[in-house]
């Protein structure tokens, strides 16, 4: 059998002590508070390949139209 949490008491409300920890198991902790290289957005690489297909099609467009 698993051992029970320690009690808190600070703990008032029990659905927000619920969420917080739901995320903190979810969020796992970086080590020495490094920050990830893209940001905190989600969707950053998403963005970033957007980008990078938009300049390899504005470089690459030209050529292949005159070819």
């Amino acid at each position: 059998m698993g051992r029970r949490p320690t009690e808190d008491p600070r703990v008032t409300d029990l659905r927000r002590y619920r969420r917080a920890r739901e995320q903190a198991r979810r969020r796992p902790p970086r080590p020495d508070g490094q920050t990830p290289l893209l940001g905190s957005n989600p969707r950053a690489r998403l963005i970033l390949a957007l980008v990078v297909l938009f300049m390899v099609a504005a470089w690459l467009g030209p050529k292949l139209l005159h070819a």
